[in-house]
């Protein structure tokens, strides 16, 4: 084990790696960064705590909430890392939290003074216990040959193998963490492998870890099996999902899918405190796109949005799978090659004169980038019949609210679903030892009933699908998902007792805010509004981190479209004034609440939207289809793998190291 050392300096000055100016009062860092000439970094910190005069019902809470808002800030600057433990120093009395994506446990406090045995193993333990113990991932590690971030993965045919001869990928840019601590924590990388079609040759790969509810019976890797069985094109393709693995809490030498019930264990035993299960699963798919954010020009924007409509209608017709997480940060572009034959993308031309047809088809043939549909997490079957046995989701208490993002979070942090209860008719597949027979069978067990000698076993990838006629959250009308800036109108409406069924119609609807909320954020492509402009406009209405009616009642209003939205639109975008004109008059303006139930007209549909869309393109003149160049002054993403970017958590002066940390200054793009 690497030598570490408490240190208080970061108590006067802020800890870089982190827009958010915090200052632990202490930090435990490894020996070898005190002894370098680097800042401080929370990048760098393996335990931090606070000190306060003395222990009141008070100070215990509000030590509690700083605690939980600089642990949202260490896990946000830490990629290989999924929990934390954080120490409180009241007065003479002293309290052990530990916090991860399901929850957290507390000691008591207890005095130092009657109990300064406790206090010394607590102060021990935290200071010399290995490195995965306290929240790494031991299979996100540096490898020193190669100088370069790599993940474990569970399958023969990956790129290279560790020294153990487990095979890796490399990672070669994080592209997305999440900044929200109770949540699924997802962490997106661009990673790369050997293409096994040419010896020399790397295969451009995406790798993503999610924290998700194991009673959500289907996984992304599994609707993306469906998705490309049935040829849907415009989807990530699926190349493997596992769930991780790593070591017992209670038994190290033993490795076992990574789940937090070993944790709800101990949280039974100590008032039944409310705590969310989740297991950890990684995602491995191709290709890697770039944001809708970086569009060049008007049609390269319509043509994106083109393929979006067309991508989610496909999805429902031919793999009978419904989205239900339209955001900004889900939308991408990818690289499109017409030599491949892909004529089905332009599908949206057919019912155009053939002249104009002819026209629209060469020149769209000649654009590099078309639309891509990413983020399948929280997609459904829609043809499941929905469990009738639902429970309502207990309302989030005080203590969830240290787990709201900061300010500076990005404009998409998705919500969870509410705390799942714990009754008898959740259960999750487990694998149990059975030692007489000398094997191990697969069981449901009720989440109350979990053990450590449990395993829970969920179905991945191309897995058979699960035994439906276990219940599951998936499709409980009771759970909504998506982005609170672009969620659905209906949606946004539906508290816990309101149950709604979630449909193409309102992931259409949040189509719509998509493009609105682009067409007020920039002036023109790769120029966003200057800070105190955004403030105005989009920060207000497509900037929002709780559920909110405003932009729903603003946008139906004659005057605040007029004068909050539409003159927030730059010159270049006026030529698509006319097409959120329909969009707003077919989608918004039919809604009424009436009887205390949310009123419309029939949903729009995909047609009525791909025709409005191509409307617009058909109007735009020249100009628009020439696309923007990148500022000179953009800045191309700094070598995730660049010597003075990786922070080693600890080396031994042998060489030997504890697990490594190699992380960018800006994680969001």
């Amino acid at each position: 084990m690497a030598l570490r050392k408490w240190h208080a300096n970061g108590a006067t000055a802020p800890l870089k790696g982190s827009d958010a100016n915090r200052k632990p009062d202490f930090i435990l860092l490894p020996l070898s960064i005190l002894d370098s000439s680097r800042e401080l970094d929370w990048r760098d910190v393996i335990v931090f705590g606070e000190m306060k005069s003395k222990n009141t019902t008070d100070t215990l809470r509000k030590s509690y909430i700083e605690g939980a808002g600089k642990t949202a800030l260490l896990l946000y600057a830490q990629d290989g890392r999924h929990s934390a433990p954080y120490l409180r120093m009241l007065g003479h009395y002293i309290v052990l939290t530990f916090f991860d994506r399901g929850g957290s446990l507390s000691t008591a406090a207890f005095d130092i003074h009657d109990n300064p045995d406790f206090f010394l193993h607590i102060l021990l333990g935290i200071s010399t216990a290995p490195i995965e113990t306290i929240g790494f991932d031991e299979t996100v590690f540096w490898d020193r040959d190669d100088k370069k971030k790599k993940v474990l993965v569970a399958w023969k045919g990956s790129s290279s193998e560790d020294d153990k001869g487990n095979p890796t990928v490399s990672l070669e840019q994080l592209i997305f963490i999440s900044d929200t601590l109770h949540s699924r924590g997802t962490t997106v990388w661009a990673g790369s492998m050997k293409d096994p079609t040419s010896p020399m040759a790397r295969r451009q790969i995406v790798v993503k870890d999610s924290w998700i509810d194991p009673l959500w019976k289907f996984t992304e890797g599994s609707m993306l099996a469906k998705l490309n069985d049935a040829n849907v094109e415009g989807v990530p393709r699926l190349i493997h999902e596992q769930q991780v693995q790593g070591p017992h809490p209670s038994h190290a030498e033993m490795k076992v899918n990574m789940s937090m019930h070993f944790l709800r264990r101990l949280v039974s035993q100590s008032g039944g405190r409310q705590y969310q299960l989740r297991v950890l699963s990684r995602l491995l798919t191709e290709p890697l796109g770039i944001q809708i954010m970086a569009f060049s020009s008007l049609m390269q924007l319509l043509i994106a949005f083109l393929d979006y409509v067309q991508i989610h209608k496909d999805a429902i017709v031919k793999a009978k799978v419904l989205h239900r997480d339209i955001s900004l940060l889900n939308l991408l572009l990818v690289i499109w090659d017409a030599s491949r034959g892909d004529s089905h993308r332009l599908d949206f031309l057919d019912h155009l004169p053939p002249e104009t047809r002819e026209h629209l088809q060469a020149k769209i043939q000649e654009i590099p980038y078309r639309g891509f549909l990413a983020d399948w997490g929280y997609a459904v079957p829609i043809d499941v019949p929905q469990t009738e046995a639902y429970t309502t989701p207990e309302p989030e208490g005080p203590s969830t609210s240290p787990s709201t993002p900061h300010h500076d979070a990005p404009p998409t942090s998705p919500i969870s679903p509410p705390n799942t209860s714990t009754s008898v008719d959740n259960s999750v597949p487990v694998r149990i030892p059975v030692p007489s027979e000398g094997r191990v069978r697969v069981a449901y067990i009720a989440l109350s009933e979990l053990k450590d000698v449990h395993e829970i076993m969920l179905s991945m990838g191309r897995d058979p699908l699960p035994d439906r006629s276990q219940p599951s959250v998936d499709t409980n009308p009771l759970y909504r998902t998506g982005t609170w800036s672009w969620m659905a109108t209906e949606l946004v409406m539906a508290g816990a007792a309101k149950p709604i069924t979630h449909t193409a119609g309102h992931d259409l609807e949040s189509l719509f805010y998509i493009l609105l909320g682009i067409c007020v954020l920039f002036d023109e492509p790769h120029r966003p509004k200057p800070e105190a402009k955004l403030a105005e406009c989009f920060d207000v209405y497509f900037n929002t981190f709780e559920p909110s009616l405003l932009k729903t009642t603003t946008i139906q209003s004659k005057m605040g479209w007029s004068y909050n939205i539409i003159q927030h639109i730059s010159p270049y975008f006026r030529p698509l004034v006319p097409l959120l004109n329909v969009l707003r008059e077919r989608i918004v303006l039919p809604m009424d609440f009436v009887d205390d139930s949310f009123r419309s007209d029939g949903p729009i549909t995909h047609d009525e939207m791909s025709q409005a869309l191509l409307q617009a393109l058909c109007s735009l003149d020249d100009q628009f289809w020439v696309p923007h160049a990148s500022p000179a002054h953009a800045k191309e993403p700094a070598d995730y793998n660049s010597d003075h970017d990786v922070r080693s958590i600890a080396s031994e002066p042998d060489g030997s190291s504890e697990l490594s940390d190699a992380s960018q200054s800006a994680h969001t793009p």
